[in-house]
């Protein structure tokens, strides 16, 4: 398959990358700068909000795995909020023009305060402008895949 990877550079994309191509699939790797991303990877150095028709220009990839995020650790950034719709018609874009597979990396944010085993009908209740956002682009992005028959598949990371 070919993948195209979002953050490709920042501290999970540059280990997921490397895993996908030992797998033996190509790989895509954008962001602002791939500078530690896997030579074996096609890399693109680019702002992929800013890029008109980003299924060509990331040679119509099969899957899109969505890592990028700005400003993931300062919980209350107002960037997370401004970047929302942003990555939602990125996503969306992708999808509408034939991208069969879309899995995003979401956030145990999105759940908020919960004690006890989280699961995936687990209610989220979000607490911070990161978790709402994280939220809200996990609905949207459900809804744009479904309406073009694409599967979605959200991941959570835990610390």
């Amino acid at each position: 398959m070919k993948i195209l990877v979002t953050g490709a550079n920042g501290y999970l994309g540059q280990g997921i990358v490397h895993q996908i191509l030992d797998d033996g699939h190509t790989v895509i790797a954008a962001d602002f700068k791939t500078d530690h991303v896997d030579d074996r990877a096609v890399k693109k150095d680019c702002n992929m909000f800013a890029i008109e028709n980003p299924y060509e220009y990331f040679e119509e990839p099969d899957v899109v795995l969505h890592l990028a995020w700005r400003d993931g650790f300062v919980h209350n950034s107002p960037a997370h909020l401004e970047d929302l719709p942003k990555h939602f018609a990125f996503l969306k874009t992708m999808v509408e023009s034939g991208v069969s597979r879309i899995a995003v990396m979401g956030s145990m944010h999105e759940v908020g305060y919960h004690e006890g085993p989280v699961k995936a009908d687990t209610p989220c209740f979000p607490m911070s402008r990161y978790g709402i956002a994280k939220n809200a682009l996990r609905g949207f992005t459900f809804l744009a895949a479904g309406e073009h028959g694409a599967e979605c598949l959200w991941m959570r990371g835990y610390y």
